[in-house]
C-alpha cells in the first residue's frame, strides 16, 4: 500500500523488492549466457582441476567481481583431441567408481 511522506509512492516495498529481484536475475542471466565460472566448468561440464589448469592456464579474465572464462573458449577447446582424451579418461573413471 503506497504511504504520505511529502509526495505519494507509486510503488510499495513488496513491490520495489520484487522488481530488484526481477533485475538481479536478468542481469545474472545475461552473465551466465556469456561467462562460465571455474564452478560452473566443475559442476555443469564435469570438468576437473587438473583439465583445468592444463588447458585454460592464463586465459580467465576479469568477469565483474570473480575470474570466468568465456563461453565461445570453453567450446573451442572442448572440441580439441587432447580435451576429448581427457574427458573420456574422466568419465571412464567415473563409471568405474559407480559400479563398485
Amino acid at each position: 500500500m503506497p504511504y504520505y511522506n511529502g509526495k505519494w509512492h507509486l510503488y510499495s516495498e513488496a513491490e520495489r523488492r520484487e522488481y530488484g529481484r526481477q533485475q538481479r536475475e536478468h542481469l545474472s542471466q545475461m552473465w551466465h549466457k556469456t561467462w562460465i565460472s571455474k564452478t560452473g566448468l566443475k559442476q555443469e561440464r564435469n570438468w576437473t582441476d587438473t583439465m583445468i589448469k592444463s588447458l585454460l592456464e592464463g586465459k580467465e579474465q576479469n568477469a565483474g567481481k570473480i575470474k570466468a572464462y568465456k563461453r565461445t573458449l570453453i567450446a573451442r577447446i572442448e572440441k580439441t583431441k587432447k580435451f576429448q582424451v581427457a574427458m573420456a579418461e574422466r568419465v571412464a573413471k567415473q563409471q568405474k567408481k559407480r559400479k563398485v
